[in-house]
């Protein structure tokens, strides 16, 4: 369920790197698994350090990729990175994380 919840995630990220407008919902929507299930996936990709997740101050929990892991993303999100860090705008542990 892991790798389908995370895939789901990774197919609804279309825009720049970084972006997200991804929830729960939208990722049992997807994949048919239910939302309880998929939110304790998700809390296990958090503690496997995989995403972070935040509220949006409207009730809506966006789930967001985290740099370490652009890779995963088809549309060359690790190269928008590389480019933000060689501009300095990216420091410490995500610059690390893709060296």
């Amino acid at each position: 369920m892991e790798s389908q919840c995370l895939q789901s995630l990774i197919n609804g990220l279309y825009a720049e790197a970084g972006f997200s407008d991804v929830d729960a919902t939208d990722i049992a929507h997807d994949t048919g698994i239910p939302i309880k299930s998929v939110r304790g996936v998700l809390a296990n990709l958090v503690k496997k350090g995989l995403i972070d997740i935040e509220d949006n101050d409207a009730g809506y929990m966006i789930i967001y990729l985290k740099p370490e892991w652009y890779h995963l993303h088809s549309e060359g999100w690790v190269e928008d990175l590389k480019c933000w860090v060689h501009a300095g705008w990216v420091t410490g542990e995500q610059k690390t994380s893709i060296n």
